[in-house]
């Protein structure tokens, strides 16, 4: 009787006829009766032992199965697919086979240990080339002059201590090398090179307590507003620069104090306390025009030499006498060529018009108006001017007529236009008269497939709307579908599908209705045998039929999602 030799798990690994040695595993499975059974035996129990020390992996191993690979000197186990390592690997390069996450590797080199995580492989310590020295910090124990030891913490590069942390101070019984006292301040004490230069601290300082020996609260910062009790003089020509961009100086110029602005288009303004409020008193601006925001007053004469004199957002008042004195006169008078070529804008009476010598003229785009109101144009009459002798005008390019205008009667002849022409209603004679019994008004248009106007009498429709009416009408026709089928075996989801493969819901309006004459076929069959004798063979006869019965007549309808849905029968 075989064996059925299985698994940890239950699986079954082999199973073992009788008289036979299987192979299917490294071991070999003995089975039942089999001859010299002994040394088989006991070479599987000798290779337990050894765990399968061989040069080459066994050749049909079972997931944890041991082998010590002779050549690696090294104990593997197999995970169902490789052997992996299940001891630390000394090798002077990474390991590049039979690789699973978290084998290890001692590179000999470096004596350093690293571990697999499934891609590469990650250092785990130390973290320096033995070829290279100590780098790093690394906790020392230091014996203190007192007796006793103190753990302290050292900064090391290329085996070098360049750097000792310790929370307190401390005296060593001896100077560390590189260092140039044997006590230790609370904090980090840097070694000390032979040029004093040469190891430092690089960067920036946020804070000091003295600088060149002197006490930080002694010097003027330049973020902060400070005062001093010393004099504060600029001892050359070129002055006080102001502004974080130089923008601004303060110099002498030629033995002139000067104020230059050095920022391109812009200005200097000078501001005063008016009334404990800070206002701009003058402003030079970027063309060096000069703006005062205050009065100006000049004690000599103004004397202008430019080519004009503008006066922005201000009034310039004349005769401006105090009491106030006669207008009369008062104006304008613009130098010519020659004196006929003087140009006066005068007062004719005290508070009376103004008259121009030679007229005025105002720009293209312009108007005269009359207390605000435009009355005139180049081109238009203002719409203020109602009352007009006016007996004919040229042609109209635009305009519009009021409500009760009244009957614009063209006689016999066309009105004509080439755009859209806009009516309340039309009135059309419906003979060849214009009898008002026989005339029609027409005040409606119709452009849908509604026709549903609520005085269709009075409403002309397009021929599109008259197309849509019809075919909308058309195609709510309904025709249904009527013929047999056999059902035999269907459900009537069944019968569903085969309709919208026959008849597509999209060739047909929703509610049309398939009516199914439903049949079904049982076919039967019988046979007789005879056992025959002698002188007649034996035989079998059979006969088929095929029965047809009429079922309940069937209903499908096509519903709005739309699909065609049983809907009764």
């Amino acid at each position: 009787m075989a064996y059925t030799i299985n698994k940890t798990d239950g699986t079954i690994v082999a199973t073992v006829e009788d008289g036979i040695l299987d192979t299917t595993t490294s071991l070999s499975l003995i089975g039942r009766n089999y001859q010299s059974y002994g040394e088989a035996f006991n070479e599987n129990l000798v290779k337990l032992l050894e765990n399968s020390a061989s040069t080459t992996a066994p050749t049909a191993p079972l997931k944890g199965e041991l082998w010590f690979d002779a050549s690696a000197s090294s104990l593997k186990v197999y995970n169902g697919s490789q052997f992996t390592e299940i001891s630390i690997r000394n090798a002077a390069s990474a390991p590049t086979s039979a690789l699973a996450t978290g084998t290890f590797w001692n590179d000999t080199t470096n004596d350093q240990l690293y571990m697999y995580d499934g891609t590469a492989f990650d250092l785990i310590g130390p973290i320096y080339k033995t070829s290279d020295g100590k780098s790093g910090w690394l906790v020392d124990e230091e014996p203190l002059s007192a007796g006793g030891t103190a753990n302290v913490v050292s900064l090391y590069m290329d085996g070098t201590r360049v750097g000792i942390l310790t929370k307190t101070d401390r005296t060593l019984s001896s100077t560390p090398s590189g260092f140039t006292s044997a006590t230790l301040q609370a904090g980090l004490t840097l070694y000390q090179d032979t040029d004093s230069t040469t190891f430092r601290i690089h960067g920036t300082a946020t804070n000091a307590l003295q600088l060149g020996g002197s006490e930080a609260s002694s010097y003027l910062v330049n973020n902060a507003n400070q005062t001093t009790s010393g004099t504060f003089g600029v001892l050359n020509d070129s002055g006080i620069s102001l502004g974080a961009d130089t923008d601004a100086t303060i110099s002498i110029v030629d033995n002139a104090l000067t104020f230059t602005q050095n920022n391109a288009n812009e200005t200097i303004v000078f501001k005063i306390n008016k009334a404990s409020t800070v206002t701009t008193a003058l402003t030079l601006t970027d063309l060096a025009n000069v703006r005062v925001h205050g009065d100006l007053q000049v004690d000599g004469s103004l004397v202008t030499t430019g080519a004009s004199s503008s006066f922005e957002n201000a009034t310039l008042i004349l005769n401006n006498d105090s009491p106030a004195d006669t207008n009369l006169g008062a104006g304008l008078d613009i130098r010519g060529s020659s004196s006929g070529n003087n140009i006066t804008f005068f007062a004719v009476s005290d508070g009376g018009p103004l008259r121009s010598s030679s007229g005025l003229s105002v720009a293209s785009g312009k108007d005269y108006d009359i207390a605000g109101t435009s009355i005139l144009s180049s081109t238009t009459l203002g719409s203020s001017v109602v009352a007009s002798s006016l007996t004919s005008v040229g042609a109209l390019n635009a305009g519009s007529i009021t409500a009760g205008f009244g009957d614009i009667d063209v006689g016999d002849s066309n009105y004509v236009a080439a755009g859209i022409v806009r009516v309340g209603a039309i009135i059309m004679p419906s003979t060849g008269n214009d009898d008002s019994s026989t005339r029609t008004q027409v005040d409606n248009f119709n452009d849908d497939a509604q026709l549903t106007s609520a005085n269709p009498e009075k409403t002309l429709v397009s021929e599109r709307a008259i197309k849509q009416y019809v075919d909308s009408k058309v195609s709510g026709i309904i025709t249904d579908l009527v013929f047999s089928m056999d059902v035999s075996g269907l459900s009537n989801g069944s019968i569903a599908t085969i309709l919208s493969t026959l008849a597509p819901v999209a060739n047909f309006p929703i509610g049309t209705k398939a009516r199914i004459a439903a049949v079904s076929y049982s076919p039967t069959s019988t046979s007789s045998y005879s056992a025959g004798s002698i002188g007649n063979p034996q035989s079998v006869v059979t006969s088929t039929s095929l029965g047809t019965s009429r079922n309940n007549d069937l209903v499908f309808i096509i519903n709005s999602d739309p699909a065609w849905a049983y809907s009764s029968g």
